[in-house]
């Protein structure tokens, strides 16, 4: 399967961030692709404050123009405190002028500069049928991206599928939780991995209301779709009613109809005609149907 990331793998290292107290739960050969002992950073230790500088203001490059970049706090305290980071990276001596300048690089800089970044957080669902020396199998993804879709070409094509990919074997996922905007790209990337079941579809305790949470169960056959991208999931049914994701008042009926206990997956990228961005939904039996009178 990683024949097709060859270039990635021949021009980037992977890198982990983690603390000692869950450094030993993760894999750090994830699909064979070892990460180097030099690459593995902890945050509670002065020696990686430079990479973490680094991933900062890339973080900064990548989120500051929607406003929601991470202070530092929030990112020792929320993200690396109790989860931890994989991503992909290369040296700074690769990198041309101009991709220094834009993502920030100082001049004296010559380390490893992250182009992608998955940081994944442990949740409670399921630690208490587990074993003292078993991971908890349920995790959230708390952030994805790639600095490609900062500035296209500043790494190769494909860097936010691998890093999704060689993540989900690093962390010992078994059920992935998400949030995320129904017009961000990335959504269609999640929906590679099979269905996503929808549990809330407007979520007026996000800033950004029109976001949905999702959850979905990772098996192989999900990380061989994500790499190898089939143009629909072998595991996902086929589409049995269409969401406009810009109609708010259509959101706030399919949210409704969650709470009351309606059964809704998302089983494919939204797909763009013309102003309209319409994702794929099946509505499982036994939930009420939408009609294009009401909005879907």
């Amino acid at each position: 399967m990683l024949h097709h990331y060859a270039r990635i793998l021949e021009t980037c290292e992977p890198y982990l961030i983690a603390t000692r107290l869950i450094a030993d739960r993760l894999c750090a050969t994830p699909l064979g692709v070892e990460v180097p002992v030099e690459n593995r950073f902890d945050p509670q230790v002065v020696a990686s404050a430079a990479f973490l500088s680094v991933l900062r203001r890339c973080d900064a490059v990548t989120f500051g123009p929607y406003g929601m970049q991470m202070p530092q706090w929030v990112f020792y305290d929320c993200a690396v405190m109790p989860g931890a980071v994989f991503g992909l990276g290369t040296r700074a001596s690769r990198l041309e002028p101009w991709a220094r300048e834009a993502l920030g690089v100082e001049a004296g800089y010559d380390g490893l500069v992250p182009l992608s970044a998955f940081i994944a957080i442990p949740m409670l669902e399921g630690a208490a049928d587990r074993r003292d020396d078993e991971p908890p199998p349920a995790w959230l993804l708390y952030t994805l991206h790639s600095m490609n879709a900062v500035s296209p070409g500043i790494g190769p094509e494909g860097l936010l599928n691998l890093t999704l990919a060689l993540g989900l074997r690093v962390f010992p996922i078994k059920t992935l939780y998400g949030v995320s905007q129904w017009r961000n790209p990335r959504l269609g990337v999640y929906a590679d991995l099979g269905p996503l079941e929808l549990l809330t579809a407007y979520t007026p305790a996000h800033s950004l209301p029109r976001t949905l949470c999702f959850r979905a169960k990772i098996e192989p056959v999900g990380l061989e779709s994500l790499l190898l991208g089939p143009r629909m999931h072998p595991l996902s049914p086929p589409p049995n009613t269409i969401l406009d994701v810009d109609d708010v008042a259509a959101l706030r009926r399919l949210q409704l109809e969650l709470e009351e206990g309606a059964r809704y997956d998302l089983v494919g990228a939204p797909d763009a005609r013309g102003t309209f961005v319409l994702a794929p939904l099946y509505r499982h039996e036994g939930s009420r149907i939408f009609s294009v009178e009401r909005g879907i």
